[in-house]
């Protein structure tokens, strides 16, 4: 069986791993004026996506509302590749979908860690849906036998969550499908004619024929520092000048690509006992070395009082710190540019709601016969 993992309100989900939001307060994100996702607690609210934030932040003032961020989804995405290749190998990325090879088990413990949702089946369509339907943290299996009645029950409001435009599910339920096998019986030609490119994507998950094998990953590049030691280290203080000096090694291999790190990770192999692993994805995305070196102290000093806490005098026989997550400039000014812009056209839109017609902005007509008609000024829409 194929498996397929998809996370709820992903984008809200990436902003609370990357800022360590605290779950039991509302998270809203925005997008041109409108909610795009949420958290659990502002779902328990009534807060729903598609409603303007200002409506959002009226209903519920104590939700902190985010502008969508790129790159925080990036490196949280980068992040769940990271732990499901620790699982397997054969993987494939289509943000915010992972198709995996593996079997429940073997995965039901970082779906529980994730909050994510997933999904079994022969086929991959099947596999989107059923992880769309499966709670979250939960996994959810459809037998080759048993594709078209779990269809026949999916509700079609569902769709949304597989990006179907309202309009879409809305006629689906004009034609008294509000189950999605429903609309089995109009055939392809049918559905295009009616929801174009999303006739032909519904048309395929209600009769799914791709079952073809994920295919073996390939890991985005990352900057991997190792030092072995020759005698086991039993204490942090031997250690630390170690962790100071890989760090500053992968900073001299960041800086001559001129990336930008999201991810810091360090391995500790020990005596004995399998290998400890821990990332710290960060906020701000950064190429300084006094902050790899200062998030790299801080990580490792987390587990060395772990490891002493919970195996007692373990000696550590070799460190590894890899730099992962890797961002360009041009990325990050994308973002940065992006997120100006939303700002400006929601503050823009404010000014229209309190004043209409207010704000103007120049233009120029270098054609125009006389001078005075050369500037002005127009409604800045």
């Amino acid at each position: 069986m194929i498996g397929c993992l998809t996370i709820k309100h992903f984008p809200a989900w990436a902003i609370s791993l990357i800022r360590r939001h605290d779950a039991v307060r509302p998270l809203i994100v925005q997008e041109d004026e409108h909610i795009v996702a949420l958290n659990t607690a502002a779902e328990a609210l009534g807060l729903e996506t598609g409603m303007t934030a200002a409506r959002a932040t009226v209903l519920c003032p104590s939700a902190k509302l985010y502008v969508r961020d790129s790159v925080a989804e990036f490196s949280a995405w980068e992040y769940v590749l990271e732990r499901m290749n620790r699982i397997t190998p054969f993987m494939e990325s289509d943000s915010p979908r992972l198709w995996f090879k593996a079997t429940p088990d073997e995965i039901r413990a970082l779906t529980l860690y994730l909050g994510a949702s997933v999904g079994f089946s022969t086929y991959r369509s099947t596999a989107w849906m059923a992880s769309l339907q499966a709670n979250q943290g939960g996994i959810l299996t459809v037998p080759e036998g048993e594709v078209n009645s779990f269809m026949d029950t999916f509700p079609t409001e569902l769709l949304a969550r597989a990006g179907f435009s309202d309009s879409c599910i809305e006629g689906l339920e004009l034609l008294g499908c509000f189950s999605a096998g429903l609309a089995r019986n109009l055939n392809k030609r049918h559905l295009t004619l009616a929801y174009a490119k999303e006739g032909d994507v519904l048309f395929d998950i209600l009769h799914p024929t791709d079952a073809s094998p994920v295919s073996l990953f390939r890991p985005a590049p990352f900057i991997r520092k190792r030092f072995t030691l020759y005698v086991p280290c039993y204490h942090p203080s031997e250690a630390m000048p170690i962790v100071h000096r890989l760090a500053e090694k992968a900073h001299a291999d960041l800086k001559s690509k001129s990336n930008i790190v999201g991810q810091i990770r360090i391995v500790l192999y020990l005596e004995g006992c399998p290998s400890m692993r821990s990332t710290r994805l960060l906020t701000h995305p950064t190429a300084r070395l006094d902050a790899i070196t200062r998030f790299a102290e801080r990580l490792a000093t987390g587990m060395f009082a772990g490891l002493r806490q919970k195996r007692g005098r373990v000696g550590i026989e070799r460190i590894e710190l890899e730099l992962a997550g890797l961002l360009t400039g041009e990325m990050i000014q994308t973002n940065l540019f992006g997120e100006r812009l939303r700002k400006l056209t929601a503050a823009v839109s404010k000014v229209h709601r309190r004043f209409p017609r207010a704000l103007k902005r120049g233009v120029v007509r270098p054609g125009a016969h006389f001078h005075e008609d050369q500037s002005g000024y127009t409604t800045w829409e």
